[in-house]
């Protein structure tokens, strides 16, 4: 395989390793039934015959020839070979080697990969080719680890009050996540995860929360990672106990199979550590126990015209237009409105989860937003009178509010202070989503 990958470079064509392969398998099999041995692509004679010239079949025909004129009569004309043409040749082959390794490399390499490059090739001239691959392997190695540990292992962190999950909340529990978005801390990991590396996430972890005594959940993403040690594990076992001592609970999401299993191995997926599947869950799932902790007693049992009088600000408002509403019971799975309708309606949720879904190639449905109690739906549709852009479907059992079509006409008509103020409205949220979105950005900027 690295004499095909050689020969790649050396004639800057594309091999075909399945066919080469094949190759090498069917000629060690006749090799072997007339007593020979195994044997593998020529990486030196490859190079020598395309430097000079020999692309073609002919030269590996020639080759087999003369060693079966070898075999099969006498070797003895070889000494006929004039002795400087082999040495011109080694010297030819040689050289293009050395000027190609020691002299062209020096201005392609790092400094510490060329000074490796020199080492192994006088490990090579002074003890041999088994002795420079193996060395050659162990300076790779200790190469990859001192890349590796120079990579910060986090690629950015967030908190809560600039990251969240993609479900649309109500005023108070956006001000609540924007109060107390500290309590959730999230890092986003990234590359191969080993004692070089997260050595340094440990003590960036310690700066964090002693920074951030009020953190509740330490987020962990481990979406870019590659591959994690079972080295890793000491820091991450000394992360869970700093986390423990200002009573954080860990996060971790996206794990990996092969990561889940180290984590288990070194039982760091005990009760008080959860793990989610994927970032959107695991937010949304923080963000409710924080808003839980915080929310005002008296905030759940709010009625249409108590939430819609702190919306619109005045109750007169409120009234009248809940009064053009019709109120809807809906059960979990049962869709509200389908992709490509026209609008005719939009919708206030006064209680439950209504899920937005977009249709993809192939029949794949995929949920863009999630939306709670205390928000609104299908606003845009109405009030540009565009085809609806995706599914609308209640995730729980969910009581909504409908705002018909020729309803919203004739509050435009015979109330247009009312209907101003709901317009406001929409800018408000609009505005909001958007906000959300520049620090989400600007989160992911760092």
């Amino acid at each position: 395989m690295l004499n095909i990958t050689g020969v790649e470079m050396a004639t800057r064509r594309d091999g075909d390793i399945n066919r080469e392969l094949r190759a090498l398998g069917i000629a060690s099999l006749l090799s072997s039934a007339c007593g020979g041995y195994v044997s593998c692509l020529s990486l030196s004679r490859t190079a020598l015959a395309h430097s000079v010239g020999a692309t073609g079949r002919l030269a590996g025909l020639t080759v087999a020839a003369i060693s079966a004129t070898a075999l099969f009569v006498d070797p003895g004309f070889l000494g006929y070979v004039p002795k400087y043409a082999l040495g011109g040749l080694l010297f030819f082959a040689g050289g293009r080697l050395f000027y190609r390794w020691l002299v062209t490399s020096a201005l392609q390499l790092q400094v510490l990969d060329y000074l490796s490059l020199v080492v192994i090739a006088v490990i090579i001239l002074r003890w041999g080719f088994i002795a420079g691959v193996l060395i050659g392997v162990v300076i790779g190695c200790a190469t990859f680890a001192l890349s590796a540990s120079r990579v910060n292992a986090a690629k950015f962190s967030f908190d809560g009050s600039e990251y969240r999950s993609s479900v649309d909340r109500s005023p108070i529990e956006l001000s609540l996540l924007t109060a107390y978005g500290g309590e959730l801390q999230g890092i986003t990991l990234q590359s191969y995860l080993f004692f070089g590396s997260t050595s340094r996430l440990y003590e960036q972890v310690k700066t964090l929360l002693a920074s951030r005594p009020e953190c509740r959940f330490l987020l962990f993403d481990f979406r870019l990672v590659t591959g994690i040690d079972s080295s890793a594990m000491h820091n991450f076992a000394q992360i869970k106990e700093a986390a423990t001592e200002t009573g954080a609970r860990l996060v971790l999401v996206n794990l990996a199979p092969e990561q889940r299993r180290v984590f288990h191995t070194n039982r760091l997926d005990t009760e008080d550590v959860i793990v989610a599947s994927d970032l959107d869950h695991a937010l949304e799932s923080c963000e409710e126990a924080i808003i839980k902790a915080h929310q005002p007693d008296d905030s759940e049992g709010r009625s249409l015209e108590g939430w819609l009088t702190n919306a619109l600000g005045s109750a007169e408002y409120a009234d009248q237009l809940a009064q053009h509403c019709t109120r809807q019971e809906v059960k979990a799975g049962h869709d509200i409105a389908r992709q490509g309708e026209p609008p005719d309606s939009m919708h206030f949720i006064l209680q439950g989860r209504v899920g937005v879904f977009v249709g993809k190639e192939g029949d794949r449905i995929v949920r863009v937003r999630s939306l709670g109690r205390h928000t609104m739906i299908g606003e845009m549709g109405l009030i540009t009178g565009r085809p609806r852009s995706a599914t609308i479907r209640a995730e729980v059992d969910s009581v909504l509010y409908e705002l018909p079509l020729n309803a919203y006409h004739d509050l435009v008509e015979q109330n247009p202070e009312v209907a101003q103020a709901l317009l406001k409205f929409v800018i408000e949220v609009m505005s909001e989503r958007l906000s959300f979105a520049n620090r989400a950005i600007s989160a992911l900027q760092r």
